[in-house]
């Protein structure tokens, strides 16, 4: 294991004392004592200001923050930056009495300036205070690059961020392993003192996901600090063994130096600045909107109840009499769990169907090659305050791009939106909200005022749901399965037993949702295949595999990736039969899956159905686990076990041949 010693010299001065608010700056000097204008400044790292106590009489139209690099506020040369609230706003549109605010400079870092005033204009400061030269300012300690003992455990580089947090930057881990947390503690991580470091996503998933070459940042929970505990790493809970760990040192006189744990203020959720606002889904989802016509601009307003990864998508419907999905132009926002911040991209529905990269077919973002777009909307802020989701972008009235369609003025035109999980490739996940059935939704954005009523997050936010346990089959002899489709059951489905967000539809094998299986080495296995054989509609076309990716879907997949997938069974595709869901039908409604699935209807497309079939000799070289899959598509299946002889017994649930497989993958590197 890696032990890094970090230590900081300590210089005694007033100037850039730690605080829990960051290095103070200095206090705000009133120019306009009619304004009222008070609060102490502190640097909480490069890029943040702390402003404690803010006092604002609020009696003037025009004020914001503003950072100059002049020696003097009125001598500004235009060179500054306006910076905006955390809701976007660039003005202080209210009265604030002794409030305290978090501000991020949207360009250089805080040193670069040497002012931050309230202000109008550069003949009308309202205050300012001095940013001296000399400041100390608190900032992260890289611990470098890392490589743990399994399931791919690695980091390009490992930082300790503040007082509180740890940053993973080009984070991998398979998420194979059950029952897996970030694991820190102030001895070692076998020693009883050791504890579980929430992961950023608790939903759609309650065990540790799977990271890609991601960037995750970890909280310590309650009191704790980095001065408490001496490493960090992957801990497989029920067999109390280690992934790997990177441990550290840090004293309490060290974290001087790092920045201060600084969230933002709790303040109440303001109304929408923009000229309108539509309720799209009541106490859910509102779009608020601004029309420029002068500068061919338009913003548009996101504010919803949603959770972290799950995407808010509005825009203009794919038909101009209806709301139609196929043919829409939208936006799509959500915060990213990995690092809390907001992202936007401009999408384009083709298919209902995932998004197929290398043909662009699907639930696409326009800038993918194939697609042939550009993404043309900027993302202009973004943040969670008291439970809501409020991000803003801008996008032209009317682009060049063809894939984008012009929002017209001149009258109500017919919307689509939908809320939804954005799966592990960064893209969407078929939608769990959107309008119902048969309802068009339309919007006027040359109206000149409408206002939405307020949003506000429910008191008690119920924690991600339990998945469905669901049974194995356990195959005895030359057994035969039956492989059809059917929706994926959400958190309670796919989502929770798999541990990643899927598409929406998933592999149902003889009538049981993506349950592992249990084959013997030696032994012969027919597949009779319902899954979909038209090639000439991606949604409707889903080969059946078996290959050693927990993601499948190898037509989607970069050649680079294509060589690092070993196929055991080549794809087969069959006609169609699926169940189906009746409209309003809700997965988290039920505790088993038995009772979810009797309200299912089973329906083929074809009369007389004649199944494919896929033929698989397991041979000795199998590994012990692959997985079936749809070829066209990811994240459609799940586990099959290989061995060679007969689990020894005939059920077996999910979580303990889970456990099982996690043993013999751990015993070998035991701490």
């Amino acid at each position: 294991m890696e032990r890094l010693l970090i230590s900081f010299m300590l210089v005694a001065q007033v100037l850039g004392a730690e605080t829990e608010y960051g290095s103070l700056v200095g206090n705000f000097e009133d120019e306009a004592t009619t304004n009222n204008i008070a609060g102490t400044l502190y640097a909480a790292d490069d890029s943040r200001l702390y402003i404690k106590g803010f006092t604002f009489d609020g009696n003037s139209a025009c004020a914001a923050f503003y950072a100059g690099t002049t020696n003097n506020p009125q001598d500004d040369d235009g060179s500054g930056v306006v910076i905006p609230l955390a809701s976007g706003s660039e003005i202080l549109r209210r009265p604030y009495q002794t409030e305290d605010l978090l501000i991020t400079l949207p360009t250089r870092k805080v040193k670069d300036y040497k002012w931050l005033s309230v202000r109008c204009s550069s003949s009308e400061i309202l205050a300012y205070v001095f940013i001296q030269s000399d400041l100390t300012v608190p900032s992260p300690t890289s611990l470098g690059s890392f490589t743990g003992t399994q399931h791919s455990f690695r980091a390009d580089n490992i930082i300790l961020l503040n007082s509180k947090q740890i940053r993973f930057v080009g984070l991998h881990y398979d998420g194979r392993g059950p029952g897996a947390v970030f694991w820190t503690g102030p001895d070692n991580p076998r020693a009883g003192t050791s504890f579980e470091v929430p992961h950023p996503s608790s939903n759609p998933v309650t065990r540790l996901p799977r990271y890609m070459d991601d960037t995750v940042t970890v909280t310590l929970p309650g009191d704790f600090t980095l001065s408490d505990v001496r490493f960090i790493g992957i801990w497989c809970v029920p067999f109390t063994a280690s992934f790997g760990h990177k441990t550290f040192t840090v004293s309490t006189r060290d974290e001087t130096n790092l920045p201060p744990m600084v969230e933002p203020p709790t303040e109440a959720v303001p109304g929408t600045d923009l000229d309108n606002c539509q309720v799209l889904k009541s106490e859910m989802f509102h779009i608020a909107w601004m029309a420029d016509m002068d500068n061919n601009m338009m913003t548009l307003e996101f504010r919803g109840l949603v959770a972290v990864n799950q995407y808010m998508a509005f825009g203009i419907s794919g038909s101009t009499t209806e709301t139609e999905m196929v043919g829409s132009d939208v936006t799509v926002v959500w915060i990213d769990p990995n690092d809390s911040t907001a992202k936007a991209s401009d999408y384009y529905l083709s298919r209902r169907s995932q998004c197929i990269p290398n043909t662009g077919e699907g639930a696409c973002p326009d800038d993918i090659p194939a697609v042939g777009g550009v993404n043309d909307v900027e993302l202009i802020s973004g943040t969670t305050t008291n439970g809501v989701t409020t991000i803003k972008v801008t996008r032209s009235l009317s682009t060049n791009d063809p894939k984008d369609k012009p929002f017209d003025l001149s009258g109500s035109v017919y919307v689509s939106w939908a809320i939804g999980f954005i799966n592990p490739t960064g893209h969407t996940a078929k939608h769990d909200i959107l309008p119902s059935p048969r309802r068009n939704v339309t919007v006027n954005f040359g109206l000149t005022s409408s206002q939405c009523p307020a949003l506000k997050a429910p008191e008690d936010v119920p924690d991600a749901p339990e998945p469905w346990e669901i049974e194995p089959i356990v195959a005895d002899g030359n057994d035969t399965f039956v492989a059809m489709i059917g929706p994926s059951g959400g958190q309670k489905g796919y989502q929770g037993i798999a541990n990643q967000v899927g598409w929406g539809i998933a592999w149902y094998i003889n009538d049981t949702l993506i349950p592992e299986l249990h084959v013997r080495r030696g032994n012969t296995y027919r597949f009779l295949i319902f899954g979909g054989d038209d090639e000439s509609d991606p949604s409707l076309y889903h080969p059946f595999y078996i290959s050693d990716k927990l993601d499948g879907g190898y037509i989607q997949k970069e050649a680079s990736e294509q060589r690092e997938e070993t196929i055991y069974a080549e794809p087969v595709a069959g006609p169609r039969c699926e169940f189906e869901s009746s409209s309003g039908l809700i997965p988290e409604d039920y505790d088993q899956f038995a009772d979810y699935k009797a309200r299912l209807t089973k329906k083929c497309y074809v009369d007389n159905p004649q199944p494919a079939v896929l033929t698989w000799k397991v041979d000795k070289n199998t590994p012990d686990l692959v997985y079936y899959q749809c070829y066209q598509h990811r994240f459609f299946g799940w586990k099959i076990h290989v061995s060679d002889s007969a689990p020894a017994l005939s059920t077996i649930s999910v979580m303990s041949m889970t456990l099982i497989s996690c043993l013999a993958m751990v015993l070998a590197h035991r701490i």
